[in-house]
């Protein structure tokens, strides 16, 4: 009779000898990469390509696509750390470089192999796919290393929004001329998530010296003008509907899953008006943007 791995003697041992503390310190080093929105990115790389391909895309390109939105979003993570670290000791010091559990050094090393690997895999995507996927992960750096601090914080975020499904297409080899609507709803939409993704350290930036712009619009503004950003990409949507030749089947549900997700975001934090509520707004708007996108793009490729 074997007895169940749980109270088996050789798996009691082997689990006792792995000290909590240990797991506890790997799980809060792995945060560095900011798992939450790197795998948003990533699991909207794969439903645009299955929209832009119109069904399955070749697996292989595929996979390469996913590892490089990893890696670039990862190495932007990690740098946002880095390049914070003196800011996240005063306000964050829960963070893995501020509690100690990644050295600044380790870091950078991590950041720059990030990008290394990012860099190796856009390559073998074709000159528009390593084009797009270089300018988005470059957006995302610039913004960590400088622009988060002026006044021009949320260009990164208005450019590296509509490069994401601009790099799919391209690299699928499905470009059409109507993508260029991106831009205009790819920014609002960008601007939109930079100004939520401020709010919950806008204070504590603040007090420490940065002066981007939703710290110069001030909590409310900025809080106003994110909401009123994403209803204005939701409005253009629609706008366009009659000269775009939507297909209404996918256009509306993602209209409608775009409104609720902003109407979620304002009930939210009409309900608590607190951090929690701002980062839980936050996640809100990012989930029903990667869901407009999609929904936008099948209705009109």
């Amino acid at each position: 009779m074997t007895l169940p791995a749980s109270v088996r003697p050789d798996v009691v041992a082997r689990s006792a000898s792995m000290p909590p503390d240990r797991t506890r310190a790997f799980f809060r080093a792995a945060r560095i990469i900011h798992p939450f929105p790197t795998l948003v990115n990533v699991a909207a790389v794969a439903g645009l390509a299955f929209v832009a391909a119109r069904g399955a895309p070749d697996a292989p390109v595929l996979l390469r696509m996913l590892a490089v939105m990893l890696c670039a979003q990862s190495a932007i993570g990690v740098a946002n750390d880095y390049f914070d670290r003196d800011l996240d000791a005063a306000a964050k010091p829960w963070k893995p470089i501020a509690a100690g559990v990644v050295s600044p050094a380790v870091a950078a090393a991590l950041a720059l192999g990030f990008v290394a690997v990012a860099t190796a895999l856009a390559a073998t995507l074709g000159v528009g796919g390593f084009a797009l996927a270089m300018l988005g992960m470059t957006c995302g750096l610039a913004y960590d290393a400088r622009l988060k601090r002026t006044i021009f914080s949320a260009l990164p975020y208005m450019i590296a929004v509509p490069t994401l499904p601009l790099w799919v297409w391209a690299t699928l080899d499905a470009w059409q001329p109507v993508l260029w609507w991106l831009l205009p709803l790819g920014a609002l939409i960008g601007l939109a998530l930079h100004l939520a993704n401020t709010l919950p350290d806008i204070a504590s930036d603040a007090d420490h010296g940065v002066a981007g712009l939703p710290h110069r619009l001030g909590a409310r503004t900025a809080r106003l003008a994110a909401w009123a950003s994403f209803g204005g990409a939701l409005t253009l949507s629609a706008v366009l509907a009659p000269f775009l030749h939507y297909d209404l089947r996918f256009l509306a549900p993602a209209i409608l899953v775009g409104g609720a997700g902003l109407a979620a975001s304002i009930g939210i934090f009409a309900a608590r008006r607190d951090e929690f509520a701002l980062q839980l707004g936050f996640g809100v708007l990012s989930m029903a943007s990667a869901l407009l996108a999609v929904g936008w793009l099948a209705a009109v490729t």
